[in-house]
């Protein structure tokens, strides 16, 4: 494909993720579906331009409306191309395959773009690229690390990959992966962690079809490890969603004791019977829940040894790999999911066994999604403790422990993870 071409089709990619209605990943994997003649360099090419001109979304915006012009896909891509220091007169011209030649105000952007290209008199939200609806939120959980922080959320991240230790292969995974041209380092905190700085189609990759690895984050590994259910007899993953941490939590296990997987949703939850038979986990339940007081949950009161809550959330930890994400979030969506969280903290509490431990846990590095919860439940639950995330990390662990005080909060910048929130609770009676 020509260079304009690449261009083309990414703008007809951004116009398909600005209408919203599905995640980008899904919709960049269907087009090249549909175009075969793609190669693997125009693939790769395209991609990074959607992701690229999604990262600075919210400076494409301002620069729009600076220039009083309609912001589109279309705009967002020639004024990308500006800042890139294409040519667009060989872009924007006539072609079959080509963007429509530049009309109208069009014309015009090229010529005032030199007064535009230093942003520093931007407002803050446009320089960091996040809604201004959530600026006093941010300020308030992020601190002094505020700008740093955004400025590692708006970095590409590296694939992260999750040693499957269930395989037999397990403890030479990555030389394993290397035979394959799959190079990988060990993650700096998870020991089952492997991190390429490459994207990688990982579907022809025989480690991958054969269930030796799987891609997790490395902070949601952590999450996983840190519930300690080895050993146990019953183990709940609460929200399982597309099931990562409950593939983890069963490997973790060893494919022993009852790991029940539920969600309200029962097509996601029943898309990860494929993860669980090439893993060859073989202790998982998959339970689709009405509501977080379903009447069939009745039956495990007291009975659960470890409660993961992998909570509903803003996922702005996770705005590294899902870019588009932060301009979906509303601040309706945010109160309800705030509910969503409380609601099922203090319903889910009393399936909990004396001695078993809830583990509450967000992708968010928002205060009111973590810490303020957290807050709230035990106010409310006084038969729970917090036990400490250096304990926790001293019991599974013979590193030193990468956070202080009593919660792990994984951060980018810091951690090179993405942004993650795990709260651990003991039920004492």
């Amino acid at each position: 494909m020509r260079p304009a071409a690449r261009i083309q089709s990414a703008i007809e990619i951004l116009d398909l993720i600005f209408e919203g209605k599905r995640p980008a990943d899904a919709l960049i994997g269907d087009y090249f579906k549909a175009r075969r003649y793609a190669g693997s360099k125009d693939r790769r090419s395209i991609s990074e331009r959607v992701y690229s001109i999604l990262r600075k979304k919210a400076k494409l915006n301002w620069i729009s409306e600076q220039l009083q012009i309609t912001q589109s896909a279309r705009i967002f891509a020639l004024i990308d191309s500006i800042l890139r220091e294409e040519d667009i007169e060989t872009i924007f011209t006539e072609g079959e395959y080509n963007p429509a030649p530049l009309q109208g105000k069009e014309e015009d952007v090229a010529h005032f773009m030199d007064t535009l290209l230093d942003i520093s008199s931007a407002p803050q939200y446009v320089r960091l690229e996040f809604p201004e609806w959530l600026e006093a939120d941010l300020t308030t959980s992020l601190g002094d690390d505020f700008d740093v922080i955004l400025n590692a959320l708006n970095e590409e991240a590296p694939l992260d990959l999750r040693i499957n230790t269930l395989h037999p292969d397990a403890k030479k995974a990555a030389a394993v992966l290397a035979e394959e041209n799959f190079e990988t380092e060990v993650g700096p905190f998870s020991p089952i962690c492997l991190r390429s700085q490459k994207k990688v189609k990982l579907g022809g990759h025989k480690s991958y079809q054969d269930g030796l690895i799987d891609i997790q984050d490395e902070g949601s590994q952590l999450i996983a490890l840190l519930s300690q259910a080895k050993g146990c007899d019953m183990v709940m993953d609460f929200c399982a969603g597309g099931g990562g941490k409950t593939l983890a939590l069963a490997a973790e296990m060893e494919n022993e004791g009852q790991l029940y997987a539920l969600d309200i949703s029962s097509t996601r939850l029943f898309k990860m019977k494929k993860r669980l038979e090439r893993a060859k986990v073989t202790n998982v339940h998959l339970h689709p829940i009405k509501a977080e007081n379903d009447p069939w949950l009745k039956g495990f009161e007291s009975r659960v040894d470890r409660l993961l809550i992998d909570a509903p959330c803003s996922g702005i930890g996770a705005w590294r790999r899902n870019p588009e994400s932060r301009w979906k979030m509303t601040p309706e969506l945010l109160e309800d999911l705030l509910g969503r969280q409380e609601r099922i903290l203090q319903s889910s509490a009393h399936l909990v066994k004396q001695g078993g431990r809830l583990v509450y846990a967000t992708c968010s590095l928002l205060k009111r999604e973590n810490e303020d919860q957290i807050e709230k439940f035990l106010k409310e639950n006084d038969n729970y403790s917090i036990v400490p995330i250096t304990d926790v990390w001293a019991e599974r662990f013979d590193t030193p422990c990468p956070f202080e005080g009593n919660f792990m909060t994984m951060r980018p910048d810091l951690h090179k993870s993405d942004g993650f929130f795990c709260a651990i609770l003991e039920r004492n009676n």
